[in-house]
């Protein structure tokens, strides 16, 4: 899919882009997460949440995501919004009910191989991103934080798969990591071809003066 520019660029102001990754899982076919919202806080933790992205936005379109969908460096686009340059300490992303289905030929003791999970209570207010250094947002650049929800570590299985008894249950125990950040200049470039585009007309008259 295409990744777009979502806002014209504002004096004093960076973006910040998100992107989804995942890596292989053992016994899970499936696990789907439905992202509520993502957002920042400052740097000192006591300024208010600036939101990246807000399902009850209106214009905000539904993000539901099959995590296995996002292996062997796949990545999925999840937000860029301009924010005010500066130090940002957390990344918190805020998800529902997800869903995990157990491969072929794996059920739950009760027959079913899918189960709707609960997000524990303390992560209500959003998953804390395990960054490796706070955010440092830069005027006119784009900082873009990989995010890996890796199913192993978030779905645990609950029972032994390898024995007669199987899987009971699993618990989501969320825990999400930076597992890279890069920057780019917030720029189109459209100014740049453009100026390619004049260059080259200039030379092709040139050319035919030259023959004339």
């Amino acid at each position: 899919s295409t990744i777009s520019h979502m806002a014209t660029r504002i004096p004093g102001t960076g973006s910040v882009r998100v992107m989804l990754t995942d890596a292989p899982a053992d016994y899970i076919a499936e696990a789907l997460v439905t992202i509520q919202r993502i957002y920042l806080v400052a740097g000192d933790d006591a300024g208010e949440p600036l939101d990246l992205y807000d399902a009850a936005d209106p214009e905000a379109e539904p993000k539901t995501y099959n995590l296995l969908d996002l292996r062997d460096g796949i990545e999925a686009f999840l937000a860029e919004t301009p924010v005010p340059s500066g130090l940002y300490s957390q990344l918190r992303i805020v998800i529902s009910d997800p869903q995990v289905t157990l491969i072929e030929g794996q059920t739950f003791r009760d027959g079913s191989n899918s189960k709707t999970l609960k997000v524990p209570s303390g992560h209500t207010s959003g998953i804390k991103v395990q960054l490796a250094e706070p955010l440092e947002v830069a005027e006119g650049m784009v900082t873009i934080v990989v995010v890996d929800f890796d199913v192993n570590e978030n779905f645990v299985l609950q029972g032994n798969p390898e024995t007669p008894a199987g899987i009971h249950g699993v618990l989501f125990k969320p825990t999400l990591k930076e597992k890279g950040r890069s920057l780019e200049d917030d720029d189109d470039g459209d100014d740049d071809s453009d100026e390619g585009e004049e260059s080259e007309s200039d030379d092709e008259d040139e050319d035919e003066s030259d023959l004339n």
